[in-house]
């Protein structure tokens, strides 16, 4: 973990910048959850869906949807791949995510079907998380989704 602004976020995970998911990828499996930034900004969460196990879906695909104070639409899919799991816990208790977004607020294990096309395409390494989540922080303050520090 490293402290950035006053988010602690994970680096050893790769990150979507278009929807703001962190992947953490074993092998041909990865877990699913959302940046702090983005779960933050988007409000307590209130209700979660998520497409059921065995669903196969490509990257782009939705794969859910999320309703919170700021924000209700689709879960668009960082990767593509087959849903092997789902947080039942999120589904019940969708504050997990603004509470814990790495740990019990996780969204969905996946097998994943296209990693070596698409994880280059992906944020990943301490020094590129780093430069991107501190240039989200500015664009989200700039913007006034977030309050400034």
């Amino acid at each position: 973990m490293k402290q950035i602004g006053k988010y602690q976020v994970r680096t050893d995970v790769y990150y979507d910048p278009a929807n703001h998911f962190w992947i953490d990828v074993s092998g041909n499996r990865a877990v699913i959850g959302m940046s702090p930034l983005v779960q933050e900004t988007s409000g307590s969460f209130v209700a979660i869906q998520f497409a059921a196990p065995g669903t196969v879906f490509a990257k782009g695909a939705s794969i859910g949807s999320a309703e919170a104070e700021k924000h209700v639409g689709p879960l668009k899919a960082p990767v593509s791949g087959k849903v092997l799991s789902i947080n039942q816990q999120v589904v019940e208790r969708p504050q997990h995510i603004n509470a814990d977004p790495y740990g019990e607020g996780w969204l969905m294990e996946v097998e994943l079907t296209n990693a070596a096309a698409e994880l280059p395409s992906l944020v990943s390494g301490e020094q590129q998380i780093t430069r991107w989540f501190e240039e989200e922080l500015q664009k989200f303050e700039e913007k006034g989704w977030i309050a400034q520090p």
